[in-house]
């Protein structure tokens, strides 16, 4: 049944391009082996000596019609998948058109190729590659999976509602009479929609929509349809106006050939009086598409063929993220999509300081700020002649001028002779000369065995000639035993054997215990033993307070405590080391420090009058008072604390605490109680973070709050989650989606359901993101820039705005049409024409 109304349609030039079908394969020539069953293609591989191209043709019985390709691995996987292939058509067999081109098609990491274009017609399909990987028995194979000539079908469905899950969108496509696509049953009337997406661009001149075989069809009595290229720009194809259906019957309607991918059919219920339920229902839908003309023979007709993947108009369209010579990107190609910190476009951004490899900087990136010698940029930047590490030195240094004798550069060069510390050498220096016995180079040469000081030896010295017994070298060596002045004893000398208690070598070795002169005591002679009480080692050791000649006294004998004078004190005589608690009294201290912390480093001792250290997690510092515990008073900082502590919760430079009471208070006689600030304090050389406060639990401002920031747009936003479909960008309108705190783009006019406008920061902002999660900061309230459409009515400061029909824009609202829930803002700036980006003021209502 289906194969006949293709063929039906093929005679026509009039293909059903809406349901997806793959065309059977009557017949394959191949040098390969292949697998056709029922008429699909299943498998091919073909093994061959050298590196070499392999072809099938696909051979149909007469013209067949067609907008898609798909090829599948086979049971190799992708080891010996086609890497670079080409497919072609033919109508005679003998002239061949190239069509798709793939090459390193392996490194795109794909586990299959399918390729979607305009509807196209062939009586013949070769597919040709190249043969160039080994398998293991050593010869050059190509294999993969079935191969499908088809036509695609819709690729996706989007309708407003379902009424159950028996009547949902898949039924428009399914070829069955009986069940169809119903929308929710509501009290008031409400738009209805269906956006079809084709995955490719079509010839489209006919579409046609069957009624419920029931008495009461719900068939819509007023509709619009509306086609699209790319789901920006979206033209109106049909109207239809008070329409009277009939119950199981196909309706169809022509008009001049359009390319589109995109197909949207909104259907509008009229209040009707009596009417108490509005529901719309649809059984089928179909849709039927022209080849080019140009192809099969017949005149051209309106418009004129269509740039595609497949074959060339004026130009050639890229496939989404092709990367060859010669093709066009298109708009919705996912690299052109608007770069963020989360997704990729032609770049993928990086957050504010981030590091890793592949993300490009943004312009605003803190570490791209002009670099000073108070605050960072890529660098930090040395004041002239500052050595500390982590900064950069200028160009205007002065250890970069010339360096001369007078002053220094990066060294200072020293006079002629010059010997004094720190100062380089010139490379004409007198003492650089080459060194002779009669003129100082870096030294002077001596005559042969002369011995003046400050001359250096030469080479041919005759003190410098081998020693021996006889005669002089630098020494004149002693025979063996020989004792003779001023001569060397040699390896072999016999005083030099090993020393034993029997004989000598350099010494000789004495019987444990022995006490004869001459001769060195052992390692374990048992005077040598450890000391003890009763026992001798060297010495023996006496017990505490035991006054006996011989001993040695311990040195925790109580004797040995140690001598102290007494000094006038409030408690008993204490020992040297005891508990500071005891003392009573005043402490009173002054003196002078000359250093001032700066930095995120530890202070130093000279930094204050008292100084305490604790080398444990205990306080370095405490103050314990019925009134004031520690006061802090200075001409800058009265207290200055730092913390190193990576916990965000539990580390802090000042830690204030209270049980009935507040953990701290601020009072300040003429400026504000508190500064926190984010930025950094440039004068004590402490960087800021950028983030101010961090309050976890209820705060209550008495008085005034004030928020200022930069720019014109001044706004109050949330975060929600987002649709995945969706790409947005900064300014778009969002709506409500089905799914409970999911927002997606506005794609309906004068919609109801705008929550509010993607922005990419603002003054106050609720919520937060959750990893894993995509999520976007929606403006509620306040002053933003807003995505508008004035290509049909321009807009002026003051006029109200709502949704358009291009997705996620503002149009300026008609009053006449105007409803609760529709009003989302007003202009501020103009935009006379085309599409623009402009200020408004957020007034949903």
């Amino acid at each position: 049944m289906e194969g006949t109304i293709i063929k039906k349609r093929m005679k026509d030039h009039l293909i059903r391009t809406s349901h997806p079908y793959s065309l059977p394969i009557p017949s394959v020539s191949t040098t390969g082996t292949y697998e056709l069953k029922n008429n699909e293609f299943l498998s091919f591989i073909e093994e061959k000596e050298q590196s070499s191209l392999s072809s099938i043709i696909f051979q149909f019985d007469d013209v067949v019609f067609f907008n898609g390709i798909e090829l599948l691995p086979g049971k190799d996987g992708l080891d010996f998948f086609p890497d670079s292939f080409r497919f072609e058509l033919s109508h005679d067999g003998k002239y061949w058109e190239p069509i798709l081109q793939e090459s390193s098609f392996r490194k795109s990491f794909k586990t299959s190729a399918k390729w979607l274009f305009s509807l196209t017609s062939a009586r013949y399909v070769k597919f040709i590659s190249k043969i160039s990987r080994k398998a293991s028995n050593g010869k050059n194979r190509i294999s993969f999976g079935p191969l499908k000539i088809l036509i695609s079908g819709v690729q996706s469905i989007q309708v407003s509602s379902e009424f159950d899950r028996l009547s949902v969108k898949e039924n428009l496509f399914d070829t069955r009479p009986d069940y169809g696509w119903t929308s929710k049953k509501k009290e008031e009337p409400s738009d209805e929609y269906i956006i079809l997406d084709m995955g490719s661009v079509n010839r489209i001149e006919e579409f046609r929509m069957l009624t419920k075989n029931d008495p009461v069809t719900n068939f819509p009595e007023r509709f619009i349809v509306y086609y699209s290229e790319d789901d920006l720009t979206w033209h109106q194809l049909h109207e239809e106006n008070y329409f009277l259906s009939e119950p199981g019957t196909w309706y169809k309607w022509r008009f001049p050939p359009v390319n589109l991918r995109f197909l949207k059919i909104v259907f509008i219920d009229e209040k009707q009086t009596n009417k108490k339920e509005y529901v719309t229902e649809v059984i089928e839908i179909e849709l039927y598409s022209s080849a080019d003309k140009k192809e099969s023979g017949g005149p051209t007709r309106e418009p004129l063929p269509y740039a595609s993947v497949l074959r060339s108009g004026i130009i050639r369209l890229a496939v989404d993220g092709e990367v060859k010579e010669g093709v066009v990107v298109q708009s919705n190609d996912r690299r052109l999509r608007d770069a963020t910190t989360e997704y990729r476009g032609i770049v993928e951004l990086a957050s504010d300081g981030e590091e890793k490899p592949g993300v490009a900087v943004q312009g605003n990136d803190k570490r791209l700020k002009i670099a000073t010698e108070l605050t960072h940029g890529l660098v930090r930047l040395a004041r002239s002649g500052e050595a500390r590490p982590g900064l950069v030195v200028q160009s205007d240094d002065e250890r970069l001028r010339n360096a001369s004798a007078e002053h220094p550069g990066i060294v200072e060069l020293a006079l002629d002779g010059e010997t004094r510390p720190g100062v380089a050498v010139q490379g004409n220096d007198s003492r650089l000369r080459v060194a002779t016995k009669k003129a100082v180079g870096l030294v002077q040469l001596a005559e042969a065995g002369e011995t003046a000081i400050d001359k250096v030896v030469t080479g041919d010295d005759p003190r410098l000639k081998d020693a021996t017994t006889t005669t002089k070298g630098i020494v004149q060596l002693a025979p063996n035993g020989g004792e003779e002045v001023n001569t060397v004893v040699q390896g072999n000398d016999k005083r030099l054997k090993l020393a034993n208690t029997e004989s000598f070598g350099i010494v000789q070795l004495a019987h444990s215990g022995e006490n004869k002169a001459g001769v060195v005591v052992q390692g374990n002679d048992k005077r040598l033993a450890k000391a003890g009480f009763d026992e001798a080692g060297i010495v023996t050791i006496a017990n505490h307070g035991e006054a006996v000649p011989g001993k040695v006294v311990l040195s925790d004998d109580p004797r040995l405590i140690d001598k102290r004078d007494p000094k006038p004190h409030t408690h008993p005589y204490a020992e040297k080391e005891h508990d500071f608690n005891s003392h009573t009294g005043l402490l009173k201290i002054t003196g002078e420090a000359e250093s001032a912390s700066k930095g995120f480093v530890p202070p130093q001792t000279t930094d204050a009058i008292i100084y305490g250290k604790n080398n444990k997690n205990g306080s370095g510092v405490v103050g314990v008072s019925s009134g004031l515990g520690v006061v802090g008073f200075g001409d800058s900082i009265g207290v200055y604390g730092i913390s190193k502590g990576k916990d965000t919760h539990r580390s802090a430079g000042i830690l204030g605490a209270g049980t009935t009471s507040p953990g701290g208070r601020f009072v300040s006689q003429s400026d504000f109680a508190m500064i926190v600030d984010g930025k950094g304090i440039p004068e004590y050389e402490l960087t800021g973070s950028g983030k101010a406060i961090y309050a976890n639990g209820e705060s209550v401002f008495e008085g005034n709050l004030r928020i200022t920031k930069d720019g014109g747009e001044e706004c109050i936003a949330r975060y929600f989650r987002l649709d995945g479909k969706d790409v947005i960008t900064a300014g778009d309108l969002l709506v409500a989606t089905e799914e409970t705190g999911v927002l997606g783009r506005s794609k309906h006019p004068y919609s109801t359901n705008v929550i509010g406008v993607a922005v990419s920061n603002a003054n106050l902002v609720f919520g937060k993101k959750e990893k894993g999660v995509e999520y976007v900061l929606v403006a509620l309230l306040g002053m933003t820039k807003i995505h508008v459409d004035a290509t049909q009515v321009p807009i002026y400061p003051g006029d109200l705005l709502v949704s358009g029909l291009s997705s996620g824009h503002a149009i300026k609202a008609d009053p006449a049409k105007l409803k609760p829930g529709m009003l989302v803002a007003k202009a501020m700036e103009v935009c006379k024409r085309d599409k623009g980006h402009i200020l408004c003021i957020l007034t949903f209502s």
